[in-house]
């Protein structure tokens, strides 16, 4: 009876752990191929980014200075102001190689970068016939425009170009201009080459090669006439023959599902060439990929038949192991389970990654949950996480549905940020910014705030959504004073140690607005729209010239805060000021330190 018991189990649990084996690597080969497709997805998308990112600066650089034109806040020409703007831009931007002003005579003031640093231009454009077409296009279409990719002979390479109009009191007085730098955006794109170990490619349509390796330090034979290097006789063989009719084999076709990849063959060595389409930047599409050895990218699903052999071997052990299995099933399932529940939490960094296991099955799950905790790790960079546990736990409410609401809302900027700029390198601009915005965080963040933005060296933040506060208001003024006693603390500490100190705007005010998911199905910031919010801006701009404009931090409030206040606050009343972009005047109060219960208002300086 022990014997055929024995037996029986055995052979029933060989034959239920090998039919379960049987279907796990079924769906082991198909998670390995969708690890793969997000792996190829990843590699392209981070290089996307780095190229957007890239031209992003570089356009937003040109199209603040537009507006800085438009608003009279800054006149072009070869003026010491004109210069030191455009000389901070460059600064800030190094693809940047050169940023002029085109007035309507062709005549151009700017800086451009040498090996030896900047050197003012002052120029006529008039025999330039090239920079001169592209400023003629943007004057009679008074739209911004990317060009074709130019050769410059004075910095020896082929520059992007953006230009824009620049337009004062409704009347166009020039053209701002950029040329980027072709040579640093093959650099940038090198970069990916070490983190990821793939070769990335920028080409320009089809048959042109815009950025690579070999273009970082030059490459012969590039002329006016051709201003990039022909793809198909390009130094790169896999360059040269991606257009070419290839034959992948069984394993390298199941990677073709995915769009935007492509098999290249040398030989005995095979190479996968992932890539997608970059539009707007010039005036053909851009092909933005990478490629790697193929084995690098499929030797997941070359380990698929050593798969195969263990489950053999686990069947045939099974009935003597069933113990030692379910142990072993039991521990990353119970790992697994409470890596969920921390991220569920948005706990991500109390996660610890999920080890292997014998079991492709659990295996194949340890490596998505890592992956996808990769991911995550990425995705609270760039977002809040007190907003996301919030709205998480608003999951099954109405607090995530976009609605109007009353809220306060706060914006903050750095006096002078640009002129601090000068004296820094980009890491130490860095470095201060991400101090500066950690702090501001903090403030906002103890008491219930949510950060929207952070947009150059300015914050968004507002209260009342998604959790509603009858007490917003107040709690607005709470981390506008906390924020100001945090920037005094640090100016001290920076003046012990000959730092630069900060001195800050901030503008508040409350009202309805609407509050929600707002943006594209494929990028959704919850975000707030409405006339509150230009009324803060138009404060915290109006703090230039109103306020208490030599103090650390002079903050501007409404009338309509003012009026929703739970607690009295000090205010002192400024008076009525008519704000950018509106017809109406508003009241306009300056907020100072003082305990509750201090006179609610008092007579401004």
């Amino acid at each position: 009876m022990s014997v055929a018991l024995a037996l029986g189990l055995g052979f029933f649990v060989l034959t239920a752990v090998a039919s379960v084996l049987a279907v796990g690597l079924v769906s082991g080969y198909r998670n390995t191929i969708d690890l793969l497709h997000q792996k190829a997805k990843l590699l392209v998308n981070s290089e996307v980014n780095q190229t957007l990112l890239y031209l992003e600066s570089a356009r937003k650089q040109v199209d603040f200075i537009v507006e800085q034109v438009a608003t009279g806040e800054l006149e072009v020409g070869p003026s010491d102001e004109f210069i030191s703007m455009i000389t901070g831009a460059l600064a800030a931007t190094p693809q940047i190689i050169s940023l002029q002003f085109i007035d309507q005579d062709n005549r151009s003031t700017g800086i451009e970068r040498q090996n030896s640093g900047t050197t003012l231009l002052l120029r006529s454009i008039r025999e330039d016939d090239d920079l001169k077409q592209r400023a003629d296009w943007v004057r009679d279409s008074l739209k911004p425009l990317w060009g074709a990719p130019l050769w410059r002979e004075e910095y020896r390479q082929a520059t992007l170009n953006y230009h824009a109009p620049a337009i004062l009191d409704d009347e166009q007085i020039g053209v701002i201009s950029a040329l980027i730098s072709t040579q640093r955006l093959s650099e940038s794109i090198t970069d990916l080459e070490t983190t990821f170990g793939a070769n990335a490619f920028i080409l320009y349509g089809r048959d042109k090669v815009l950025a690579h390796s070999l273009l970082s330090f030059g490459y012969d034979g590039l002329t006016r006439l051709i201003p990039l290097p022909e793809q198909a006789v390009f130094g790169d063989p896999v360059i040269s023959s991606i257009w070419e009719e290839q034959h992948p084999n069984f394993i390298e076709r199941s990677m073709l599902t995915m769009p935007g990849i492509r098999f290249v063959r040398l030989g005995e060595q095979g190479f996968i060439v992932l890539s997608r389409k970059l539009e707007g930047f010039t005036d053909r599409p851009m092909i933005v990929g990478t490629y790697l050895p193929s084995i690098d990218l499929l030797s997941e699903v070359q380990r698929l038949k050593w798969a195969i052999i263990l489950c053999v071997a686990i069947s045939i052990l099974s009935a003597l192991t069933a113990a030692f299995i379910g142990r072993q099933i039991a521990q990353p399932v119970k790992r697994l389970s409470q890596g969920a529940l921390k991220v569920y939490d948005f706990e991500l960094e109390e996660v610890k990654p999920l080890p292997g296991s014998f079991f492709r099955e659990l295996n194949d799950a340890s490596n998505s949950f890592n992956t996808m905790l990769a991911g995550l790790r990425w995705f609270e960079r760039y977002v809040p996480k007190s907003l996301v546990r919030r709205l998480i736990r608003l999951h099954d409410k109405d607090g995530i549905d976009s609605s109007y609401r009353s809220i306060a809302v706060m914006f903050t900027d750095i006096v002078g940020f640009s002129q601090i700029l000068e004296h820094m390198t980009a890491p130490e601009a860095a470095a201060l910014l991400n101090r500066h915005f950690t702090m501001l965080a903090k403030c906002v963040e103890v008491e219930g705030g949510t950060i929207d933005k952070f947009d150059g060296d300015s914050l968004m933040a507002f209260w009342g959504a998604p959790e509603p506060h009858e007490d917003h208001a107040d709690r607005a003024c709470r981390a506008a004073l906390l924020i100001k006693r945090e920037i005094e603390s640090e100016n001290n500490e920076q003046r012990k140690a000959r730092g630069p100190g900060l001195r800050l705007r901030i503008g508040m005010c409350t009202g309805r607005v609407v509050v929600g998911n707002i943006g594209s199905p494929g990028r959704l910031n919850y975000t707030a729209v409405g006339d509150t919010v230009n009324v803060a801006r138009r404060l915290e701009e109006l703090g230039k010239t109103v306020g208490r404009t030599e103090e650390e931090a002079n903050i501007l409030v409404s009338s309509s805060l003012r009026s929703a206040l739970v607690k009295p606050f000090s205010l002192a009343h400024l008076g009525s000021y008519k704000l950018r972009g509106r017809t109406e005047r508003t009241d306009v109060y300056v907020l100072e330190p003082g305990e509750y219960g201090a006179n609610q208002e008092r007579p401004g300086q």
